[in-house]
């Protein structure tokens, strides 16, 4: 996947838009954040929705209630 020369592990390095990561704290996906972020030079938060899987964010109100909080106030901070 990608052209020549695309190399993924330096995109994340080239974002220069705020970036937003949410994920469960029983995500099997929670790693791939953890990791990410710090190779991002443009604003970013992490936003860890305690108890929640990776599909449970989408589906238990409880936990997409959660997600949803923290949009407003990084969008507010960001946009």
């Amino acid at each position: 996947m990608g052209g020549a020369g695309h190399n993924p592990a330096r995109t994340p390095s080239r974002l220069t838009q705020p970036l937003l990561v949410v994920a469960g704290s029983k995500a099997g996906s929670l790693w791939q954040a953890e990791q990410l972020l710090p190779r991002v030079n443009s604003p970013k938060e992490l936003a860890v929705i305690d108890g929640a899987g990776h599909v449970s964010l989408y589906d238990v109100p409880e936990y997409f209630d959660q997600v949803t909080a923290h949009l407003s106030p990084f969008f507010a901070k960001y946009v």
